[in-house]
């Protein structure tokens, strides 16, 4: 069967890969010059903290743009990916700042809330600041191991009926929970409810905590915490609880990460993989299958065209190229009658177009004037402006932008401290989604990306999504097409459902071919044993018996996992 992936991020690169290792002959189709999982990287020199661009030096210090690090509890797929590839990946416990305008407020010393946290050294300059910052603490404490029951609750399905509905945002969990801790007990003789400070706590937890670390997560604006199904994030918040975050060991790096999924791709020949090849558009061909319209891209004045015919079509693209291409295809199913496969794009379509993205600024440079105080420090440090417009006004620049806040606009800034190997050295800051002006003479790079923001009803969404046959012609793969917050572990479990379901129908055309009802396919289906996707077993990722047994659930037809 031959399969063509348009688009090279790590969705369509797991997608190829996966399709490769079942024997399909496998197209990559990516329009930029390189795989795109690695595009945006840049290779430095490490003594120097100077940019070569693909020039080989015996020093070379490749730097993932965006971050790569991941966190094992929500990444389990991604894991057993990694480690099937035999890629190195390495524990980290990351530590982190939350600061604003004013001063660090808070630190968090990692392993996901199973350590300890430290007092910003601002609470050391006086006694009142001490007890201030301790009572601030053990708020945070509370309002984190209420989060933590929630979030268990949530998980079994054991949530109170005020935070049970599945579209109940991060917002309105907010405001619901905060007004019942402020007023928690009934007296039933004289029918009052004491007013306490917990209401006041727990929101500030939730605008001060939980709002910049989810914003940072998802690279999204604070509004888009707020509206987001609080479920994701009690989900989140359980998986990870004491996990580890992970990133590649030294001397590794995303390139390497695609190098080895497009492999088995290259190795069918040199056009099975086409960079800087633009899709025009796709068509239903007479006797089944889809022919892709290519053209270089980097030749505008060029109208030739290249047809290429396959029998399945993986897009994983953006949602609005998907949606285009798609558009494009149900003009020529409807003028050859294909009605069936005409509604099966419908569906598509209508699915595509409930995905919002947010454009995401990514910056590499030595600028330490916006990090907090040296003490106050971490490997992550966020920034969060609680007001908006709390700067003076500075002119984003194509070589220094930013994100101005204002009121429907508020990003959570996060920098990264990344040390190289060497010890003359000196370390590289990666800001994500700056909200202050960074000095354009130590910028780096500059790289703007979009990302996928959760759909707002899963529910509804995500079937929409899906293939909807064992005859489908098009599949989507990507982040936003997978359960949960739009992260690497979307990419990759998309990736597998699709290939899963691939298998499933050539399984079923074969054994109807030689004669099998379906009722009696069906049967077989249950009864055998069927291989993993890929041959990778998947389950490495999840850790051991005791992560397991955390994240067991009776229920397991959910879209939250």
């Amino acid at each position: 069967m031959k399969v063509a992936v348009i688009g090279s991020g790590l969705a369509g690169l797991t997608t190829a890969y996966l399709l490769r290792r079942h024997g399909f002959e496998v197209w990559l189709i990516e329009r930029s010059s390189s795989l795109g999982f690695y595009s945006e990287s840049i290779e430095m020199d490490q003594a120097s903290t100077e940019t070569t661009r693909g020039k080989s030096r015996e020093r070379k210090w490749i730097i993932d743009v965006p971050m790569r690090g991941f966190q094992g509890g929500y990444y389990p797929k991604l894991l057993s990916l990694y480690t099937h590839l035999g890629l190195p990946v390495v524990p980290v416990k990351y530590t982190f700042s939350f600061s604003s305008s004013q001063s660090t407020y808070f630190i968090h010393s990692g392993a996901s809330g199973a350590s300890m946290p430290s007092l910003p050294s601002e609470a050391f300059t006086g006694p009142f600041r001490l007890a201030r910052a301790l009572m601030k603490l053990f708020g945070i404490a509370f309002c984190y191991l209420l989060l933590i029951a929630l979030s268990f609750a949530a998980w079994h399905d054991f949530l109170p009926p005020s935070l049970s509905s599945t579209t109940l945002t991060v917002r309105e969990f907010t405001i619901n929970l905060s007004s019942f801790l402020s007023h928690p007990i009934r007296i039933p003789v004289i029918g009052l409810s004491p007013w306490t400070p917990l209401g006041n706590v727990f929101e500030n937890f939730m605008g001060t905590i939980v709002l910049p670390l989810f914003s940072a997560v998802g690279t999204m604006k604070a509004a888009d915490v707020w509206a987001m199904p609080v479920r994701l994030l009690l989900e989140y918040v359980h998986t990870t609880l004491g996990t580890s975050h992970y990133h590649l060991g030294d001397g590794f790096s995303s390139e390497d990460v695609a190098r080895l999924l497009a492999a088995p791709v290259k190795d069918q020949g040199p056009d099975y993989v086409r960079l800087k090849t633009d899709v025009v558009g796709l068509e239903y061909a007479l006797g089944g299958g889809v022919s892709i319209k290519l053209r270089p891209a980097e030749d505008l004045e060029t109208t030739a065209e290249e047809t290429l015919r396959v029998e399945k079509v993986v897009l994983a693209t953006q949602a609005s190229v998907s949606g285009r291409l798609l558009r494009n295809l149900d003009k020529s199913l409807k003028h050859w009658g294909e009605e069936k496969e005409r509604r099966r794009i419908g569906k598509m379509v209508q699915g595509l177009q409930t995905v919002k993205y947010r454009e995401t600024i990514v910056v590499n440079h030595t600028d330490a004037s916006i990090l907090p105080p040296l003490a106050d420090r971490r490997d992550i440090n966020l920034y969060f402006p609680l007001e908006p417009c709390p700067l003076p006004e500075i002119h984003s620049s194509p070589s220094s932008p930013y994100f101005k806040p204002t009121s429907d606009s508020i990003y959570a800034m996060a920098t990264q401290i990344i040390y190289p190997k060497s010890s003359d050295g000196q370390p590289v800051l990666q800001t994500t989604n700056p909200v202050i002006s960074i000095g354009s003479k130590r910028v780096l790079s500059v790289s703007k990306l979009e990302r996928a923001l959760a759909v707002s009803n899963p529910h509804e969404t995500l079937p929409l999504l899906q293939p909807h046959s064992l005859n489908a012609l098009i599949y989507l793969a990507g982040s936003y097409v997978y359960p949960g917050i739009p992260l690497l572990e979307g990419c990759v479990g998309s990736a597998k459902d699709v290939v899963k379901s691939i298998l499933e129908g050539e399984r079923y055309h074969i054994e109807t071919e030689l004669g099998e009802s379906p009722d009696m396919w069906d049967k077989k289906k249950h009864g055998r044993k069927i291989e993993p996707v890929g041959g990778i077993d998947w389950e490495v990722g999840r850790g051991g018996l005791i992560m397991r047994a955390w994240r067991w659930r009776w229920n397991t037809e959910r879209t939250w996992s």
